[in-house]
């Protein structure tokens, strides 16, 4: 790659430092990568590394907790078939398992903004930098010289699709990732505008959760305690309930959030199990459609995104 100039060094660094605000969102790398994608190819490259590493690294960080948080379950259970229920309650004991839980969700996180660290300052050096495994892989189907300009775009486009899709873990945030592609990118590629747009709208169904629960929380707790309160105070003269319409209303209730509870034990995982596989699937070049969503929109959008367009292998 061309010896960058360093108003490219400093741009490519903003890129990888920008993990520090990746909370929002990979917002800072986009960006980057939409002002610089036809004007550096070192600043496009370091943006695009930093993008889908900012997007990737949440779901190693939720997959590495649920690993540790399995291994402590198991080293628990083990404990308790070899020790004494007062060994397991030590004060020592104790202090090492709340230990390892506090290392391993800062630790992990440390790492993951450490490493964004490393790059920015490598950039800043004019050093060459690549994140592990993920910047070898872009490199080499992006920028190793005997790629196409058509090939490009086309890879491109499908990494930052990708993208759209994974930003899904960062719930309320993770939509305007897509939003920003959308309104950048819809008029120069249907299929990124396509991606794009799906995962705006499959997000939107996350976020339009997440208030009804905030609200219906808030509304429960309102008339439980109406209830509750009805209750305290319709007593008889012998003492006894008066089990009304306000007991009803609050067994209801109570069984209402339990029953919600059930439902969201099984539909988050696979919401989000189903934001991975449309993430990656996206990345390599397959074309994906998420389960009526995406048929309802690719019927519905003035541009058809799968049909007219070159019909490539997907990214191997």
């Amino acid at each position: 790659m061309e010896n960058p100039t360093s108003d490219e060094k400093v741009l490519a660094a903003l890129a990888h430092g920008s993990v520090f605000f990746s909370f929002f969102g990979p917002i800072a790398p986009l960006a980057i990568w939409i002002m610089q994608r036809n004007k550096s190819k070192y600043v496009r490259y370091h943006a695009l590394q930093a993008l889908g590493y900012q997007a990737l690294a949440f779901w190693g960080w939720i997959l590495g907790l649920i690993f540790v948080f399995i291994a402590m379950f198991g080293v628990m259970f083990a404990a308790a078939l070899v020790s004494s229920p007062e060994q397991l309650d030590s004060p020592v004991f104790q202090v090492v398992l709340q230990a390892v839980m506090l290392l391993s969700i800062f630790g992990q996180w440390g790492l993951f903004l450490l490493i964004g660290l490393v790059g920015a300052v490598f950039c800043m050096l004019g050093r060459d930098f690549h994140y592990p495994i993920l910047g070898s892989w872009l490199k080499g189907k992006l920028f190793d010289g005997q790629v196409t300009d058509e090939e490009f775009e086309r890879r491109e486009d499908a990494w930052v699709g990708g993208v759209c899709h994974l930003t899904a873990i960062l719930q309320l945030f993770g939509i305007i990732t897509p939003l920003i592609v959308w309104f950048s990118q819809k008029e120069r590629s249907a299929k990124l505008a396509f991606q794009s747009l799906q995962a705006v709208f499959y997000q939107l169904i996350s976020v339009a959760a997440t208030i009804f629960s905030y609200v219906g929380s808030f509304v429960f707790f309102l008339v439980f305690m109406a209830a509750i309160i009805i209750l305290a105070g319709g007593r008889n003269g012998n003492d006894e309930l008066l089990f009304g319409g306000a007991g009803w209303l609050a067994i209801l209730l109570i069984g209402g959030m339990f029953l919600l509870q059930l439902i969201a034990l099984f539909v988050i995982p696979l919401y989000y199990l189903m934001a991975a596989i449309a993430g990656v699937r996206t990345m390599r070049g397959h074309e994906f459609k998420y389960p009526i969503l995406g048929g309802i929109m690719a019927r519905r959008m003035t541009t058809p995104p799968l049909q007219g367009l070159p019909q490539n292998e997907p990214i191997q």
